[in-house]
């Protein structure tokens, strides 16, 4: 920074302050196209959530149906045995099964989901670093 004399002998911060701030040109098309970059940056992690999303959705509707179909499958068992024990330990097994499916179905749908947040966030990640660099080179000190 550069030190201006001041009336009474002493240095201006201030004014040096601005003297330097102006010293400073930036390149308007370099920063209209990081502009530009970081929208289509936002856009595609944007169309990569969707898809991600839409794929989390459609794998529940699918998982949804599964059950569905499995358990108008055993309500015709479950009634099916000879005596009162063999129904209960029969409704204990299938109670165990659609806990077991169910938190299967949960982790995959949250491996989906966390696979998305991560695709989308790297997509932001790389324009961040892209545009820092971008703006130390689209602001130059002016030659002195």
């Amino acid at each position: 920074m550069s030190t201006t004399k001041s009336t009474n002998g002493g240095t201006n911060a201030a004014t040096d302050f601005f003297s330097d701030m102006f010293k400073t040109t930036v390149d308007m098309d370099k920063m209209i196209e990081a502009q530009r970059k970081n929208v289509e940056a936002l856009v595609e992690a944007q169309r990569v959530a969707f898809e991600g999303y839409k794929t989390a959705m459609e794998r529940q509707v699918a998982l949804m149906k599964e059950a569905m179909n499995e358990y108008s499958t055993v309500t015709g068992d479950l009634f099916s045995g000879k005596t009162p024990e063999a129904n209960a330990s029969k409704q204990a097994e299938l109670a165990q099964n659609a806990f077991r499916n169910a938190f299967e179905n949960s982790r995959e749908i949250a491996e989906i989901t966390t696979k998305t947040n991560q695709d989308a966030f790297a997509v932001l990640q790389k324009r961040f670093t892209e545009g820092v660099e971008e703006m130390k080179s689209a602001t130059t000190a002016a030659k002195k």
